[in-house]
């Protein structure tokens, strides 16, 4: 019996309780899965949760509920996924139609997950209008998977952790961040200029906050689903 297991679209970076969207979201190399609620999340398949369980949930709002959660994870990786509350999604077997091993002329199998229960619409951040007349710079966090804008003043600095919150900015705003490239070291090049051809984009299009735009208008990947 010979077995294949989906992959998945990326690496995990981050995972985020978004208090202004109510939801949680997992950020990875290609993409971003937005979820409603945290036990939702256990519908990624159990090796995305165990990563998840190693790496600290960011929640500056210090939520509890999603603390918790986030140490319940931790507790159930280290027992093996007792709790069928907290268990996370396993593989069903699945035969490959038509397809004989030809060491064993036996059937075929593979290991299928099914879809995450991710948000079908994805929610975008309402975003302060024309904000960056003290603008500095901006930079890439790689910790996080967030773009982070400072500021000349002692102004609070400004995270986003998807571009796609551009499309909300008002054009000057936007005209800001095209003209100024984002600052990131070599290796997050791929992850920084996500954010820097959204800006572009934006500018081309004419998307920003108040305009009549269409999301497929965007030729940007976005994950919905693993």
């Amino acid at each position: 019996m010979s077995l294949e297991k989906n992959e998945a679209r990326g690496r995990i970076i981050s995972w985020m309780f978004i208090s202004e969207l109510h939801c949680m979201v997992v950020k990875r190399e290609c993409g971003l899965q937005y979820f409603e609620t945290l036990l939702s999340i256990l519908s990624l398949p159990y090796y995305d949760v165990a990563v998840l369980a190693q790496l600290d949930v960011i929640n500056r709002v210090e939520d509890k509920i999603v603390d918790l959660f986030a140490k319940k994870i931790r507790l159930e990786r280290r027992r093996g996924w007792k709790d069928p509350l907290y268990k996370p999604q396993f593989p069903r077997y699945e035969q490959i139609r038509f397809t004989l091993d030809p060491e064993t002329n036996t059937a075929r199998y593979r290991l299928v997950y099914d879809p995450p229960k991710v948000m079908k619409k994805l929610p975008l951040l309402k975003m302060k209008i024309d904000f960056l007349g003290n603008f500095r710079c901006w930079v890439y966090d790689a910790d996080t998977g967030e773009a982070v804008i400072l500021f000349r003043d002692s102004q609070e600095n400004f995270r986003m952790i998807d571009p796609m919150w551009i499309t909300n900015m008002s054009r000057s705003d936007i005209i800001v961040l095209k003209d100024h490239e984002i600052n990131y070291l070599v290796r997050d090049r791929d992850q920084a200029m996500k954010f820097q051809k959204m800006a572009l984009y934006c500018f081309n299009l004419l998307v920003n906050a108040g305009s009549a735009w269409s999301s497929h208008h965007l030729t940007v990947e976005r994950t919905s689903e693993t």
